[in-house]
This record gives structure tokens, sequence and C-alpha cells, in this order.
């Protein structure tokens, strides 16, 4: 049985959506294989960071929070597979680590912010 021709030209725009659904889901998955590619990258250059110059704990919670906005299933194992710590061990000793530096920085009274100088306006010439 073949549909009229008003039904017709609705199930062929039917098939062609799904084919558009199909191919978009492709490019995603596509998409989330290069950004776990990227990821994989960005976690071997940090670890080669970390063994070289030892990063701090800030930097590397700064890294992870870059990696985590991305918002990628998987990344906690990602990270502890590269890094060798948990994320919640790195963010915690970033905030320990902040506390010892403002212990150790000198208490300074704030001062003022000194005053801008502007210039005087000039009259305008007619």
């Amino acid at each position: 049985m073949t549909l009229p021709e008003p039904l017709r030209a609705s199930a062929q725009h039917i098939g062609l959506l799904h084919d558009k659904r199909r191919l978009l889901n492709d490019k995603r998955h596509r998409l989330v294989d290069a950004l776990v590619s990227a990821e994989l990258q960005f976690l071997a250059a940090l670890r080669r960071e970390c063994d070289a110059e030892g990063t701090s704990w800030a930097q590397l919670r700064d890294a992870y929070l870059t990696l985590a906005a991305g918002k990628l299933r998987g990344l906690r194992a990602r990270w502890i597979d590269a890094i060798g710590i948990s994320p919640e061990k790195v963010i915690a000793n970033a905030k320990a680590e902040a506390a010892r530096f403002a212990q150790r920085a000198p208490a300074t009274a704030s001062r003022p912010a000194p005053a801008l100088r502007r210039p005087a306006r000039r009259a305008r010439a007619m």
C-alpha cells in the first residue's frame, strides 16, 4: 500500500531528519573522541611538567579545574592514571598551600589607592 502524496512527502521528510540525526550523533562521538585525546595529551604534558619542575598544588588544581570544565565522563580515572593523585587531594593540598602562604605573608595594613589625576579640560575653540 502506498501513501497519498502529502503523507509520502512527510514520511520522506521524517526519513531525512532521522538520517541527519544519525550524522549528528556520529559527529558528536568523533568530537568526544577528539576531546578525550586532547585531554590525554594535556595530562601527559602535565605529568612531564610535574616530573621535571615540581608543579605546585595550585597549578595542579587549576589544571584539573580546566579539564573538569569540559564535563567529559571518565576524567577522574584519566587524571589518576596520569598524575597519580586524586583530584580531591590536589584541591585540598592547594587550599592548605594557600593558607600556609597567607600565614607567611607579612600582615600589612591596606592603604587606599592614590587618587587619579585627570588632566584639566580645555575649553573648545569655536
